[in-house]
């Protein structure tokens, strides 16, 4: 055997690497589609806009995801760009509480975290996920959210996001940028039919409100961006150690022009 290998060590080297590339690719089949162009149907539509009043700071497009804990954002290099955090409004306290997780409180509040952000002197923006913004709640979040804004000097480093794009213009009108978090849809698994039903959807939602930016999963930004040339995308990618899809996948996102901020872990 050793002889054979010795032999026929190209053809060997060769197997090897087409097994690794064929595991890399079944194991990050999502990235290794958005490496491939996707031919999507109909021209993009003529939804612009608004002229927003909030001009987010960022320093750049690579933020941090997922900062909820107060570790978390003690370890976070000070030049950071920014920084993702979940948060659900109480209206009980009138205030932002910091978890993913809906029925798993970790017993911080926005407050107290953006007092580390102000004690470490940050500059980076924030992404605030509003897990439950929502018609019922959109008034007093927006009241406890400026006051946050202006007790800490925030101008133009809150960005805020919602699935529920139409309490999203009030945020806007206060100056804060903002973004409509999409359903969810994989549009390399749909049709072309369900794909134009999706388009229409979003075209619709976003053409009676206001909001900055539109937010996705990294699979669904070229969709966006067909679509959607004029607004910036928002997503989000996972790391993966010794993966060529991987770091091909990060290259094509960080090239992107259109994908103005992408979190990371």
């Amino acid at each position: 055997m050793l002889k054979w290998i010795a032999q026929n060590k190209y053809k060997v080297m060769a197997f090897i690497i087409g097994l690794y590339l064929v595991v890399d690719v079944l194991q990050h089949k999502g990235q290794a589609r958005v490496l491939f162009p996707k031919e999507f149907p109909g021209s993009q539509y003529q939804v612009l806009p608004f002229q927003s009043m909030s001009d987010l700071t960022s320093e750049g497009k690579n933020w941090i995801k997922g900062v909820n804990l107060k570790e978390q954002l003690n370890r976070l290099d000070q030049d950071v760009a920014g920084f993702e955090c979940d948060v659900y409004f109480d209206t009980t306290s009138k205030s932002f509480n910091v978890h993913h997780d809906k029925d798993k409180s970790i017993g911080y509040s926005l407050d107290e975290l953006l007092q580390i952000y102000q004690q470490r002197n940050l500059q980076a923006g924030i992404w605030l996920d509003i897990k439950n913004l929502d018609q019922s709640n959109d008034a007093q979040a927006l009241q406890n959210l400026l006051s946050l804004r202006d007790k800490y000097k925030l101008q133009n480093k809150i960005l805020v996001e919602s699935g529920h794009a139409e309490v999203l213009t009030s945020f806007c009108d206060s100056g804060f940028f903002t973004s409509y978090y999409v359903p969810f849809f994989n549009p390399y698994k749909i049709s072309n039919d369900k794909l134009k039903v999706w388009a229409d959807s979003i075209a619709s939602v976003i053409s009676n409100v206001k909001v900055d930016a539109l937010s996705g999963y990294y699979f669904q930004s070229s969709f966006l961006n067909h679509y959607f040339p004029r607004y910036p995308v928002l997503t989000w990618v996972e790391k993966s150690s010794f993966s060529l899809v991987n770091f091909l996948f990060q290259k094509k996102i960080a090239a992107d022009r259109s994908v103005f901020i992408v979190l990371k872990p």
